[in-house]
């Protein structure tokens, strides 16, 4: 595997991502910087870039990614404080959701 992440750096990350009984999310929309990520055919990926810090990241996400290198893959379990609280996401995450996300990280954005 490559280097640790590293705070306040820019990552490709894909996620997927589950509500807490095994229902897909169904990604309709992007985040983070999408320029050149994309969402695939079946709306269960989401792979873009996104810099490692807490204002790009929702809490859990954030927290769950300490310690990981590029090339890594890790299955989250994030409790609903830890995501999208009461709000969720319109249409793809509904209120007070627990999440389980598995992250991929890919590389470094080294260019912009």
């Amino acid at each position: 595997m490559g280097d640790k992440v590293e705070r306040h750096q820019y990552y490709r990350v894909s996620l997927r991502a589950w509500l807490n009984k095994g229902e897909p999310v169904i990604w309709t929309k992007p985040f983070g910087l999408f320029d050149e990520g994309h969402i695939s055919e079946d709306g269960k990926t989401i792979t873009a870039d996104y810099r490692y810090d807490r204002v790009f990241l929702f809490a859990g996400l954030f927290y769950g990614i300490e310690g990981m290198r590029i090339g890594g893959k890790r299955v989250l379990k994030i409790a609903p404080h830890l995501a999208f609280r009461d709000k969720g996401v319109d249409g793809m995450i509904p209120p007070n959701a627990a999440l389980e996300v598995e992250v991929t990280i890919h590389k470094e954005r080294t260019e912009f």
